[in-house]
């Protein structure tokens, strides 16, 4: 299976939570058949500080970035974007021009 898909976090979490219409519950199962998701690494971090997400939320999210692929930043740089992202309301873009490259 090749890469065809590239979900947002939003798509992510409402998939997740099983918060989308019957209809487009069985749209995205029947991709699912075809292909895994594909999400960037700006949507892992997003998902990563999920702040509402419960104890279930979190497994759920940690197997689904198990199984995903994922086009990747440097490892580190997503854990300090997370982090900082966690205590300050700062965009995603303004926040990793000011990480030490």
């Amino acid at each position: 299976m090749g890469v065809k898909y590239l979900w947002d976090s939003n798509i992510a979490i409402y998939f997740l939570q099983k918060q989308f219409p019957p209809e487009t519950e069985k749209f995205i199962e029947d991709l699912l058949a075809d292909s895994l998701p594909s999400i960037s690494a700006i949507t892992e971090i997003e998902l990563l500080c999920w702040k509402t997400a419960s104890d279930s939320d979190l497994r759920l999210l940690t197997d689904f970035i198990g199984d995903v692929t994922i086009f990747e930043l440097e490892n580190a740089i997503k854990l300090k974007t997370a982090e900082i992202r966690k205590t300050n309301r700062i965009n995603f873009p303004t926040l990793l021009l000011q990480l030490p490259h």
